[in-house]
């Protein structure tokens, strides 16, 4: 549904002053263990209650580990008015096959 983007192109669009939100839509546990830097969690299972997190000028970017919940994730998205949004080329999966940095620890949560 959602364009995609190469993790090149999000290490760019992070660098820059049109950033996405970048939101990880897996478990808490998976995101402890690691996470594109400064991304947010918000499992799939508690985005619809957690939409108006998603509510960016610069877009949202959802990942998870292998695209399956983020493909789960956008319609969700798209069904509240959220058209600025794109999926992680490869999912997490491809981020660190392609050695790009991460995260790994705690969890950020917003909006509460």
């Amino acid at each position: 549904m959602s364009p995609g983007l190469t993790p090149e192109q999000v290490l760019q669009k992070l660098d820059s002053e049109q950033a996405p939100l970048v939101v990880d839509v897996r478990k808490p546990a998976e995101f402890g263990v690691a996470h594109i830097p400064g991304a947010i969690n918000i499992p799939l299972a508690e985005l619809d209650k957690r939409i108006d997190e998603l509510r960016q000028d610069n877009g949202v970017l959802i990942y998870c580990i292998n695209g399956s919940r983020t493909r789960k994730a956008e319609p969700i998205v798209y069904a509240n008015g959220i058209s600025n949004v794109y999926h992680l080329d490869g999912a997490f999966q491809g981020w660190i096959q392609g050695k790009h940095p991460i995260e790994k620890g705690g969890v950020k949560k917003t909006g509460w």
